[in-house]
């Protein structure tokens, strides 16, 4: 019991690409300072563009939010091992950040007086300032796009999202959450089947299923260790 307990963790700890991604991808910027541009998103507001001046002086964070309804002072705030957190002043209303730095880029999640939801965000300069939309998926593309997903780990729900390109036959992409993303490796589509891989140091997540009418049905199995059924709908 206690072994599928520490197992299931693992799989958790995979999906949502956190240990791993930081195993495999390292980018963790040493400074944070800088001015970004981006949105956050509600279910009450929609999209709300940003822009943001981060000072980070020893890993203590200042500096301010601008934003379509005024500017938010950065009370306080810290940097460290790709961890962000940052307390914002609105209008005498205290909003948190919370979210990781992958080179130029900022992801996570906002909250203030009872709302919030993801934030992006890029360094100015850096490219496009605002996450740029996909490309609408070729017709007769079933595959193409953003998936919620949720694997079932011996009883536990474990959600991610799969951004995922079909060309010809083959599939990239990558499976994400607030915490990071992982790159798809072996992704093939044929005959209405999806199968793909997540390679990581404890070993790789082959995940295969169906997709019919915006869904995938299907079974992973974890290096040998654990099976189990996953689904997602598209976006």
């Amino acid at each position: 019991m206690q072994l599928r307990r520490i197992t299931s963790l693992s799989l958790t700890m995979l999906l949502l690409a956190t240990a791993a991604t930081a195993a495999v991808y390292p980018d963790k910027p040493t400074n944070v300072s800088g001015k970004y541009e981006g949105v956050a998103k509600s279910d009450q507001m929609g999209e709300i563009p940003l822009t943001v001046e981060i000072k980070d002086e020893g890993g203590k964070l200042t500096g301010k939010i601008e934003t379509p309804q005024g500017p938010a002072a950065i009370t306080s705030g810290s940097y460290a091992d790709g961890k962000l957190v940052l307390k914002f002043d609105a209008g005498g209303n205290e909003g948190t950040v919370t979210a990781t730095a992958d080179g130029d880029k900022i992801s996570g999640k906002w909250e203030l007086s009872g709302m919030g939801g993801p934030l992006e965000l890029k360094r100015a300069g850096s490219g496009a300032s605002t996450p740029a939309k996909s490309a609408a998926p070729a017709a007769g593309d079933p595959v193409s796009g953003e998936w919620d997903c949720s694997a079932d780990a011996q009883g536990t729900s474990i959600p991610f999202t799969l951004k995922l390109k079909l060309e010809g036959d083959k599939v990239s992409g990558t499976s994400e959450s607030t915490q990071g993303a992982l790159p798809i490796s072996k992704g093939s589509f044929a005959g209405g089947k999806l199968s793909f891989s997540l390679d990581t140091p404890q070993g790789s997540i082959n995940l295969t299923g169906m997709v019919k009418e915006g869904k995938i049905a299907g079974d992973f199995d974890f290096a040998g260790q654990m099976t189990g059924k996953w689904e997602g709908k598209k976006k």
